[in-house]
């Protein structure tokens, strides 16, 4: 079975990491995430649909897909949303050595800066990070994990559940990852426009981080 919420445990036992964002009665606001990215035509798709109910949204992009698009990057920025580091080549933080990774994480960060970006902060890939990585770089880099995990690249998931089992799940402060990547997109082009409208309907404010 897959779980689309974060269990109430976990955040407990690594509490330096951030699992919501900030909300309260008066502001109860969502956050959209999407991770992998930019990516042709499904990053298009991601931004016309938040256009749609004047959304923003949070990106957690790899450098490298920085580099090869660059007309995407700066359309994601002039639409108004954030982008955060996803390192440089959508790094394993279990698969390699930690001087490799933070290298990963340096080189996005590189790139970010030479579009002038003002990074929103990092998502490890996979969600995975080495014990060391947790306690000594969270206090200063704000690192973004998840209330919500859509699965939209788990391509044995039932559309429907994955809709009965996220909208079930959103309340004020949650965030929500998505993925903008041609892996994701059978089932991101399903969920996304019906989790964007069923938040509005409940007055759920879709922002960035």
């Amino acid at each position: 079975m897959f779980i689309h919420q974060i269990p109430s445990l976990i955040p407990r036992i690594f509490p330096k990491l951030i699992w919501e964002g900030n909300h309260d009665q008066d502001e109860p606001n969502v956050y959209f995430t999407f991770d992998d990215g930019p990516c042709p035509e499904i990053t298009n798709f991601v931004l016309d649909e938040l256009n749609k109910y004047q959304a923003k949204a949070s990106f957690f992009c790899i450098g490298k897909n920085m580099l090869e698009f660059p007309e995407l990057t700066r359309l994601t920025l002039d639409n108004g949303h954030r982008i955060g580091n996803h390192t440089m080549h959508h790094a394993n933080a279990w698969k390699m050595n930690e001087i490799a990774y933070l290298k990963d994480i340096q080189e996005c960060d590189e790139v970010m800066s030479s579009f002038g970006i003002q990074s929103v902060g990092f998502r490890p890939p996979y969600g995975r990070l080495r014990s060391s990585f947790y306690h000594t770089k969270s206090a200063s880099l704000p690192i973004y994990m998840w209330s919500i995990l859509t699965g939209d690249y788990n391509q044995t998931l039932d559309t429907r559940q994955v809709l009965i089992s996220c909208k079930k799940a959103v309340k004020p402060g949650a965030i929500l990852v998505f993925h903008d990547s041609l892996k994701a997109f059978p089932l991101l082009k399903i969920i996304l426009p019906e989790l964007l409208h069923d938040c509005v309907e409940k007055g759920l404010k879709p922002i960035s981080l």
